[in-house]
């Protein structure tokens, strides 16, 4: 295809950023928002056609785009290549700050975000979702964000091949009460969720609905009622994340094959892990956690420690696990279900029985070494 009109747009020659965008070649090119407070009644929008790349850039947090509306309307809407999976297609928006309000929209509304990168860019304030990503895509990154005060950080569905990393968000005080921090619908496939810091939620930080085949690793999740919810999900690996919260990490309805590896856990008062109506699904491997009372313990008001729950799940292995102060009737416990292995544990300081199974099948209890005799 030849190049056709001006490739690289700056936003205050065009007249404006919704002039800018109009002005996108054929071809695509660079729209240029220069610093300033950049104020918006509508939602800003563009279409993009197969090949018609847009790289959108501003200078960081000096480049404030600006929502003034206050009916739930998007600040930026980009519709990518409607129905393909492969587009030859690049979205990439950098180095721009967008800020919202609790009755606005989404920051980021993209519909089919195919080879899509979100860098450097501050969110606060939205009613919506920092990035909202729907219909259908794949290979999408969005990396290295600041997302405070917006009713989520990060919404997908069906996009395969999502990465976030690097990326903080946070609640304001004083400010809206904040849903799930992320969420995962039932087909997203092969999400990388890797060093992130997910601070000071009023609900969960990461819920995947229905998913499968994720890694979630590395991150710091505090402050929140439940770190990771998982809800009827598969072949998932979570590991050596730090978690904070009255629930560490939640296993409910028909979950299978998840790895629970190498996380610390601390002050999760209501369980660490916790395994709901597994109806006998299970074969997950929990192996190598550090459970236990924060250094602050004193001074917090819930002196409860939770431990394993592995409800009616079946055919779990949990080993080489540290439980300590585990305030619980028992720090690993199976109600139903049967078929696990509970080896290797050290159960410290606990203030119930080590293990306790009452499961309908057969188990394996070995060489956990406790402070009973």
């Amino acid at each position: 295809m030849a190049m056709t009109g001006k490739r690289w747009i700056d936003a205050g020659e065009a007249g404006g950023i919704q002039e800018a965008l109009d002005a996108l070649p054929e071809d695509g090119g660079t729209v240029h928002i220069p610093a300033g407070r950049w104020e918006v009644e509508s939602t800003l929008e563009i279409a993009l056609r197969e090949g018609q790349h847009l790289f959108l850039v501003g200078e960081g947090r000096a480049s404030a785009i600006v929502n003034g509306d206050t009916t739930r309307a998007p600040l930026l809407s980009i519709v990518g290549a409607i129905g393909e999976w492969w587009p030859d297609l690049r979205i990439t928006i950098r180095d721009l700050t967008f800020v919202g309000n609790h009755d606005s929209g989404h920051a980021l509304l993209i519909d089919h975000p195919n080879d899509t990168m979100i860098d450097a860019c501050f969110f606060i304030g939205h009613g919506g979702s920092a990035v909202h990503l729907i219909s259908k895509g794949t290979n999408a990154t969005v990396r290295d964000c600041w997302m405070r005060d917006c009713k989520r950080a990060i919404f997908a569905e069906n996009l395969h091949h999502l990465t976030m990393h690097g990326n903080q968000t946070r609640r304001l005080n004083d400010g809206q009460v904040q849903a799930e921090h992320v969420y995962l619908d039932r087909n997203c496939r092969e999400v990388r969720i890797v060093g992130n810091h997910f601070a000071y939620g009023d609900a969960e930080a990461i819920i995947l609905d229905g998913t499968a085949q994720h890694v979630i690793s590395g991150n710091t999740i505090e402050g929140f009622s439940k770190g990771i919810c998982a809800l009827g999900c598969r072949d998932l690996a979570i590991n050596s994340n730090y978690l904070h919260a009255p629930v560490g990490i939640q296993l409910a309805g028909e979950c299978n094959g998840v790895t629970i590896t190498g996380n610390t856990m601390i002050n999760t008062t209501e369980a660490a892990v916790l395994i709901e109506d597994a109806g006998g699904s299970g074969g997950h491997v929990i192996s190598s956690n550090i459970i236990r009372k924060s250094v602050y313990a004193d001074i917090v008001e819930d002196k409860r420690q939770g431990g394993v729950i592995l409800g009616d799940s079946s055919n779990c292995v949990v080993t080489g696990n540290v439980l300590e102060d585990v305030t619980d009737d028992a720090a690993i416990l199976g109600l139903g279900g049967g078929g696990h292995v509970i080896s290797g544990n050290r159960i410290v300081a606990c203030a119930g029985e080590p293990v306790r199974l009452t499961c309908e099948g057969w188990c394996a209890i070995a060489d956990n070494l406790t402070d009973r005799r």
